[in-house]
């Protein structure tokens, strides 16, 4: 699993996220790319040594199909963009995301003040609901916005253990050693198992009625809200990758699907846009089969394509769409709304000729083409002799499209390098880039299993809106790195840091807490990193105390030591093991002359 994401080139070179030295990047123009209608007598490959087979079974084989051997001219209907030359806005972090420096301003984007407010309202009356079943008040206290972000914190920092899905227990248990000093300084473990039992996203009394018409009702404000930071604070790259994501749940819920994959068999299926260059997931949707109007939205792989890539529609970037979205119909809209796509798509797909689904009579590195209109169709056959088939808008030209205006030698020695590489491999370039795009939303998938907040739970509200926190976690380590360029902070220790800053102001506010045993009051104040006098609660008693008696401040109430000494200075009791005697000569001196 971590050496899938550490294979995987998703990260590019700093270069690509710099700005201007202005400082304003929305001006600025990653690369200019150039749509060329070509000519019947051009061939679109000529310039590359790939072998294609031209024998005659293969025309023969095309002469009852919608596949030509040659493009045929076709209506482009809005021929506004044909052979002018497109600028595309460089890629990054847009308005509040450039100004995000720290890994907590970073998460903040997503799970902004509204949503921490929101959820602690409706989780405060929830609380109202449940305190009847308690006979004691303190244990079904209201919350607030501190709480609720400490216990976000507590489930950060589980996941970077490792412990999402298992028993937490041991980690409160401050006396056998097991515990971890961050999780039981914040709260106890029975106000923890409170608070996410009562954790709550929609107004639980008006629940049941918004549930009867629409099914994701007690989690959408919310899902929305944090869906749209994603888009609203990050400008994608020019090639981006969509495909199904998948949560495990085994609760009940009407919306719960059973999947064929091994690993997740129950739970919920999300559909993600994926930047290709960084993990950073710019949209996102989840799948409610057979919801009430308006929100029956059609699962149809066509019409989810088109929505997902709505946001980036109109703009000339590509898309590598999952297997399950690779259609005609559906290369043939996206064109239409300017977003080229490629896709791979099965053996059995129906009316594509038998010889692209078939290495027989054909040698490694062969390539066959075919085209409809706009789209292309191409089967590679691989090393391993399985031939590789893929239906895409995109062309050579378009797919080696390169920054023009400030290269660096090293960024275009990189370039030619792997030009060359490609060449004397004879893989296709489309099929290449393909390859390395293909499993971004897999590799999404891998990091949040690998870091998981996800509890086991029955309340499928939580499973989604756990789910959205680790993917606003990855989003944020992403805008982090672009804006620390000079730092290389792995994505653990980005976590800690995230959970210790959520922590922190709960675990100062515990030490007002008159009832806090002495030993837990010591270890926030180590925590926390104050003095002895800032957290220490001894009250200043008057200095003469003349046959009073009672307990050693600094023994504790473990000894229970009693004592008639008192301090002078002071008036605390002190036993003789914490009392020095001091004459009164010595007692007026000044501590500059003694």
């Amino acid at each position: 699993m971590s050496g899938a994401y550490k294979n995987a080139d998703l990260w590019k070179t700093e270069e690509e996220y710099l700005e201007n030295d202005d400082g304003d990047s929305t001006t600025e123009i990653e690369y200019v790319e150039e749509y060329i209608e070509l000519e019947e007598d051009q061939n679109p490959i000529a310039e590359e040594k790939y072998e294609l087979l031209t024998l005659e079974p293969y025309d023969i084989a095309l002469e009852n199909s919608v596949w030509t051997s040659e493009r045929m001219p076709y209506d482009q209907g809005d021929t506004s963009i044909a052979g002018r030359k497109i600028a595309q806005s460089r890629s990054g972090p847009l308005g509040l995301g450039k100004q995000a420096k720290t890994p907590t301003e970073c998460l903040a984007l997503f799970l902004d003040a509204d949503v921490i407010a929101t959820i602690t309202e409706y989780t405060n009356e929830r609380i109202k609901v449940e305190q009847s079943n308690y006979t004691r008040d303190r244990d079904a206290n209201p919350t607030d916005e501190i709480e609720i972000k400490a216990l976000f914190g507590i489930l950060f920092l589980v996941g970077s253990m490792g412990s999402g899905r298992q028993s937490i227990d041991y980690l409160f248990d401050g006396k056998r050693g097991t515990g971890v000093e961050a999780v039981y300084l914040a709260m106890s473990v029975h106000r923890f198992h409170f608070l996410l039992r009562c954790l709550q996203f929609d107004d639980p009394v008006t629940a049941a009625e918004e549930v009867e018409a629409d099914k994701l009702a007690p989690v959408r404000a919310i899902y929305e809200r944090v869906v749209n930071n994603f888009q609203k604070y990050y400008r994608p790259s020019n090639h981006l990758t969509m495909d199904a994501l998948y949560v495990p749940f085994k609760g009940n819920c009407d919306f719960r699907q059973t999947f064929s994959m091994p690993p997740i068999k129950p739970g919920f299926r999300f559909y993600a846009l994926v930047d290709c260059s960084i993990p950073y997931t710019c949209n996102l949707e989840i799948c409610v089969p057979d919801n009430h109007n308006p929100h029956n939205l059609s699962d149809a792989p066509e019409d989810v394509a088109l929505r997902m890539t709505e946001p980036i529609q109109g703009k000339h970037k590509t898309v590598t769409l999952g297997k399950s979205f690779v259609s005609l119909e559906t290369l043939k809209r996206l064109y239409r709304s300017r977003t080229m796509a490629i896709g791979e798509i099965p053996k059995t797909y129906p009316d594509i000729p038998k010889a692209f689904g078939t290495s027989k009579g054909r040698t490694e590195g062969s390539t066959l083409f075919a085209y409809h209109e706009m789209v292309t169709l191409m089967s590679h056959l691989t090393k391993r002799h399985d031939p590789l088939t893929l239906m895409t808008t995109c062309t050579d030209e378009e797919d080696d499209s390169e920054p023009i205006e400030e290269m660096e030698e090293d960024t275009e020695s990189r370039a030619e390098l792997r030009n060359q590489e490609l060449l004397k491999s004879g893989e296709p370039r489309l099929v290449n880039r393909y390859n390395e795009t293909k499993n971004t939303v897999k590799i999404i998938q891998q990091m949040c299993v690998m870091y998981d907040t996800t509890r086991n739970t029955r309340r499928w509200q939580l499973t989604i809106f756990l789910n959205l926190m680790n993917l606003s976690a990855i989003n944020a380590w992403c805008l982090h790195r672009i804006n620390n360029a000079d730092t290389n902070v792995n994505r653990r220790d980005f976590l800690i840091d995230i959970a210790l800053d959520l922590i922190r102001p709960q675990t100062r506010r515990r030490l007002d807490s008159k009832t806090l045993p002495r030993m837990l009051r010591t270890r926030i104040g180590m925590f926390l990193g104050l003095s002895r006098e800032e957290y220490e609660d001894v009250p200043v008693l008057p200095v003469s105390r003349k046959g009073a008696r009672g307990r050693c401040y600094l023994c504790g109430r473990t000894r229970n030591k009693t004592t008639r000494i008192s301090c002078d200075s002071c008036g605390k009791f002190t036993c003789h093991a914490h009392c020095a005697y001091i004459c009164h000569t010595c007692c007026t001196v000044e501590p500059d002359q003694a």
